[in-house]
């Protein structure tokens, strides 16, 4: 584990916020790429990033607050106030933050009159780019960890906030695999102009249903604490209802073409 790139009395510089900067970095740049491509407007992402930003980092964190309310509502203080804002303690919740940061983009295209459906090609590959990068200053930061596992390339953390003293499964590098081979996957398919005549959406959905799932099947060997339902990890309840709803839409817009 190599959670803290360089520090002093004064900095601190997280490996996970790192590959976080970076993976934006890099995503934005395959949107850029890829809306010029496809003859869209980069003016409208730039007009409104600051907007979809904010909900859905307002989203993530509160829905984080809610569920772990014991660490920030144990004493009433101002100092526990102010804590309820420092976003940088990694206290955000992913799905809630994505979900937050399409609805708004959603509203923001039919408020602009711009195809909803086109722009999700683009971005969904994007986003997935983004999120493959910051899988790698997950495993860094010894979070999202699998469970204990036999196989050669189980990893050790030697860290007191991972449960496990047994090699486990590089769960964040497994995600980093899988994204990486879709956002090329989703590409690639925007290339073909067999694909490309197919109803706009049909790829974004399509990338959607592949991280969904990977990520669904990620989480039966993930080892780190959460939320349970009825025994099922919170994570693995809120993919499913993203895949199951991906797939219907990807099957309206299949019948489009």
């Amino acid at each position: 584990m190599h959670p803290i790139i360089f520090q002093t009395n004064f900095f601190i510089l997280h490996t996970l916020w790192l590959f976080f900067v970076i993976g934006v970095i890099a995503g934005t740049y395959a949107m850029i790429k890829l809306s010029i491509k496809n003859g869209l407007k980069i003016q409208f992402i730039s007009e409104n990033f600051l907007k979809f930003f904010l909900f859905g980092i307002i989203a993530a964190r509160l829905s984080f607050i809610i569920l772990n309310y014991e660490i920030y509502f144990s004493e009433l203080s101002i100092d526990s106030l102010f804590r309820l804002f420092y976003v940088w303690d990694k206290g955000l919740y992913f799905w809630p933050g994505l979900i937050a940061s399409f609805i708004s983009f959603y509203d923001a295209c039919k408020k602009n009159d711009q195809n909803f459906y086109k722009w999700l090609d683009i971005l969904v590959p994007s986003i997935i780019i983004g999120l493959g990068i910051t899988h790698i200053g997950a495993f860094f930061d010894g979070i999202n960890y699998g469970i204990e596992t036999s196989l050669p390339w189980g990893v050790n953390f030697e860290s007191p906030s991972i449960k496990y003293a047994v090699p486990i499964h590089p769960t964040q590098i497994y995600a980093f695999l899988y994204s990486t081979i879709i956002a090329t996957t989703l590409i690639l398919m925007g290339h073909n102009e067999k694909i490309k005549s197919k109803a706009p959406g049909f790829i974004g959905f399509l990338g959607i249903i592949g991280y969904s799932s990977f990520r669904f099947l990620e989480e039966f060997i993930r080892g780190d604490d959460t939320i349970l339902i009825v025994g099922v990890r919170l994570d693995q309840v809120i993919t499913l209802l993203v895949l199951i709803s991906a797939t219907w839409f990807f099957y309206k817009r299949l019948h489009l073409s």
